[in-house]
């Protein structure tokens, strides 16, 4: 029995790394595309996980456990991934697909996603959050990188987090191409409907630039990882008197929290 129990901690502790995050996402896809999107949300989901319906965010297995299954084909594929310096928070993005019935289909739909994982008490990677973009021209990437930007550990209370975020938002109000400014790690992404993802600092200017000058943010949800280094916010926009949602990655740098993935749906 102790040898189990060792052999088993051993396997858990090794999924707790950069390759045990994208391996994750990987099964989750493949999950997907065998058994069905909504048998694979119920199987990875977090039990407090949310996801985003009608510009709300809400707990994801009870609206999944909600929803009919339906005929289709989603998938997705890892193209960056980061992980916190515990080894047991992280995130991915890349490209997403959807056919209407086999994997032999025409692509009917694609965009980006975005998905916020954790390793629960158990080693086991489940997700926090899910929220992506779509109408994103074809995504060619090829291998997926792993982020290595440098982090620094702290406290792990989310107050300073929350005070980061309200002051890019006080900011953005008064100029917003200087809150980005202010508030951009040198490694971001940004994602928005109709684009592939802005990594390049021109690229993240014309996003910057084609972003509405008038948002009104509430912030409805928060989570950090256990080494302080890395968080994330959610919560609830109105642009032009439609309501939608928005989720930011933040990075502890030496500088300070640091923006460094941003999901805005406009």
């Amino acid at each position: 029995m102790a040898v189990l129990l060792w052999i088993f901690a051993c396997q858990s502790n090794a999924q707790r790394n950069i390759d045990g995050l994208i391996r994750a996402e990987k099964n989750f896809a493949a999950y997907s595309v065998e058994h069905g999107t909504k048998d694979a949300f119920l199987k990875f989901l977090d039990s407090s996980g949310v996801i985003f319906e009608q510009g709300k965010a809400v707990n994801g297995m009870e609206a999944w456990n909600r929803k009919e299954k339906r005929p289709g084909i989603l998938n997705w594929h890892p193209q960056f991934a980061e992980i916190a310096l515990s080894n047991d928070f992280g995130y991915t993005t890349g490209p997403w697909t959807f056919q209407p019935k086999t994997i032999t289909d025409s692509v009917m739909a694609r965009g980006q996603y975005f998905t916020i994982w954790h390793a629960d008490e158990n080693g086991v990677w489940k997700f926090l959050a899910d929220l992506g973009v779509g109408n994103t021209p074809e995504n060619l990437f090829t291998a997926t990188k792993k982020i290595n930007s440098k982090k620094v550990t702290a406290d792990t209370v989310i107050d300073s987090v929350l005070k980061a975020e309200e002051n890019f938002f006080a900011a953005y109000h008064q100029n917003k191409a200087k809150a980005y400014r202010k508030f951009l790690s040198n490694k971001t992404i940004l994602l928005r409907n109709g684009r592939l993802p802005a990594i390049s600092v021109d690229d993240q200017l014309a996003v910057i630039k084609s972003t509405p000058l008038t948002i009104e943010y509430t912030i409805t949800g928060s989570g950090i990882a256990s080494s302080g280094d890395l968080a994330y916010v959610y919560g609830n926009t109105i642009i032009n008197n439609k309501s939608e949602n928005y989720l930011h990655i933040w990075r502890r740098e030496n500088d300070g929290w640091k923006m460094a993935l941003e999901v805005l749906r406009y």
